[in-house]
C-alpha cells in the first residue's frame, strides 16, 4: 500500500488524542476536539484535490436529510451525518495523481482508491466513541447485490446507515465535476443510479432518496458542487 506522508500523521494524531481507552463503549460521548481534528484533516484531504473541495460537508448534509425522510431518530441521523463528514479522511492516503487523473483509472489504480476507505477506518479506529459511525463509514462502498468493497458484503449485513451513506455520496460525485467529465443534473444523476438496481443505491433507500430529490430538499446542499 503506497500512502502519503500526511497518512501517517493523521494515524498518529488520531492515537495521540483519543481520549478513551478501546472499551467498544459506544454510549461514550464524542470528543468535540478530536472529532474537530479530523475535520481538520479531512480539509487537508479536500485542498489535495479542486474536485474533492467540500465534498464531505455536501454528503453529511444529503445523508441526514434522507436518514431524516426514513423516520429515523434525532440520535441516527447526527450519526449519519457525522459519518457523511469523516466518511472520507482515508483519501489522505491517496495519490493526487490519481484522484486527479483526467481519464478512466487502471486496475491498479481502482484497487489504490479503493483503499481509502480501510484507511479512513484505521485512522478513526482510535475515536471508539463514534460506535456505529465507524461502521456507517465501513459500508458507504459496499451494495445489497454483494458487488461493493472493501468486504463485499449483501444483503442485511449492509447497516442502514452505510446505505443512506452510500446514496448521498453516490449522488454528490455523479452531480459534481470530475476531471474525466462534467457534472450530471440532479435528476439524470438520480435516474442514472436508479437504473443500476441494487448496484446503485439500496432498493429500501431509493424511495426516500427520490422524495428528498423531487421536492427539492437537496438542491440547496448539492447545488454548491
Amino acid at each position: 500500500m503506497i500512502v502519503s506522508s500526511s497518512y501517517h500523521m493523521a494515524l498518529s494524531a488520531s492515537s495521540e488524542f483519543s481520549d478513551h481507552p478501546a472499551t467498544g463503549d459506544t454510549s461514550q460521548p464524542v470528543d468535540p476536539f478530536s472529532t474537530r481534528m479530523v475535520q481538520a484533516f479531512i480539509n487537508a484531504m479536500e485542498a489535495k484535490s479542486p474536485y474533492l473541495r467540500g465534498h464531505s460537508q455536501r454528503v453529511a448534509a444529503v445523508a441526514a436529510t434522507i436518514a431524516t425522510e426514513l423516520g429515523l431518530t434525532d440520535e441516527a441521523v447526527e450519526g449519519v451525518r457525522l459519518a457523511g463528514q469523516l466518511h472520507d479522511v482515508g483519501k489522505i492516503g491517496v495519490r493526487e495523481a490519481v484522484l486527479d487523473k483526467p481519464g478512466r483509472l487502471t486496475a491498479e489504480e481502482f484497487a489504490h482508491v479503493k483503499e481509502h476507505v480501510l484507511i479512513g477506518l484505521k485512522i478513526l479506529s482510535p475515536l471508539t466513541y463514534l460506535g456505529p459511525v465507524l461502521e456507517y463509514i465501513a459500508h458507504h462502498h459496499e451494495r445489497v447485490d454483494g458487488s461493493g468493497y472493501p468486504s463485499g458484503l449483501s444483503g442485511d449485513a449492509l447497516s442502514l446507515g452505510g446505505r443512506i451513506l452510500g446514496a448521498a455520496d453516490a449522488l454528490d460525485a455523479l452531480t459534481s465535476p470530475r476531471a474525466y467529465r462534467h457534472a450530471l443534473s440532479l435528476e439524470d444523476a438520480l435516474a442514472f443510479l436508479a437504473s443500476l438496481g441494487p448496484r446503485g443505491i439500496c432498493p429500501v433507500v431509493l424511495p426516500a432518496v427520490q422524495r428528498v430529490v423531487h421536492n427539492g430538499q437537496v438542491l440547496v446542499f448539492l447545488g454548491d458542487a
